[in-house]
């Protein structure tokens, strides 16, 4: 009897077990996860916290007294541009004949000089009407370029230029005298030219019309004319000047006692010249003046 109850027993604790585990399954085949669709990535939060803007501090209020915060400023507005901003300054010589330009031609300083500041008259060493006489040092001025004469006596009074006789003089004039004399010498004729017939033997006739590709020169009738005429408003004539003048003024601009040329184009020039292409030249344009 004791047996049978002890088997009925153990029977019935096997089937409340399986019973247990049977509704134990049935229970899990309705619990249904959360649906993701895209599962966090690793560090995914990691970088999310450190992109995130940090929390602001709330405002601080002012103390009682304490002045107002004041607002930052604007930026200044910038002037409108002008249609003077975009163009080149004026040279010192332009700006000088500027000024009064309508003035009449006016023949005193060249005549006369300037006594009171020890100036002698421009005639005596350059002529009455500009031309010296054949044989002298003294370059022609008769029909020269205003801008070219009042730049030559701008350098010289300020030493940019330097010479024994025109340094001095030009240390006496005024920018109103400066302006005068240049335009009164602009305004003369300019003397005849004497076309020397082709050479092809004629060094300095070559150097003039075809220059020499050899030593890198172009030719000098490039800027000073076909005929050596000059070129305005600040490109000098060399036909018919004086044969000590013109090789005295590439000797200094060789040795760089003149200076006075734009981007130094002369000294450049004159430093490839030999002594006898120098002569050659000198003698060339001294042969274009009338006899």
């Amino acid at each position: 009897m004791n047996a049978n109850m002890a088997a009925l027993a153990k029977g019935a604790a096997t089937v409340g077990a399986a019973f247990i585990v049977l509704v134990a399954g049935v229970s899990s085949l309705f619990r249904i996860p959360p649906h993701r669709e895209n599962p966090p990535s690793p560090g995914a939060g990691k970088a999310a916290s450190e992109s995130a803007p940090a929390p602001q501090a709330p405002p601080q209020a002012a103390a009682p007294g304490a002045p107002a915060p004041q607002a930052a400023a604007a930026p200044p507005t910038p002037p409108p541009r002008k249609a003077t901003d975009f163009s080149f300054p004026q040279a010192r010589w332009e700006q000088l004949l500027a000024q009064d330009a309508n003035a009449p031609i006016d023949a005193a300083l060249a005549n006369a000089g300037k006594p009171s500041a020890g100036v002698a008259a421009c005639a005596s060493c350059h002529g009455a009407q500009g031309v010296p006489a054949a044989g002298t040092v003294f370059p022609i001025l008769a029909g020269a370029p205003p801008a070219y004469i009042a730049k030559q006596l701008l350098d010289y009074r300020d030493g940019t230029r330097q010479h024994p006789i025109m340094t001095g003089i030009a240390k006496g004039l005024n920018d109103q005298d400066i302006a005068a004399v240049a335009r009164y010498y602009g305004s003369l004729p300019a003397p005849a030219i004497a076309a020397p017939a082709a050479n092809p033997a004629d060094r300095g006739q070559r150097l003039h019309g075809f220059g020499d590709n050899g030593l890198a020169l172009a030719a000098c009738a490039n800027c000073h004319g076909a005929n050596g005429e000059g070129e305005s408003p600040s490109l000098p004539r060399l036909a018919g000047q004086p044969e000590a003048y013109v090789s005295g003024q590439l000797e200094a601009f060789r040795n760089g006692q003149r200076t006075n040329d734009d981007l130094g184009t002369m000294r450049d020039i004159a430093r490839r010249l030999s002594a006898q292409d120098t002569a050659a030249l000198a003698k060339y344009y001294a042969g274009m003046r009338p006899q």
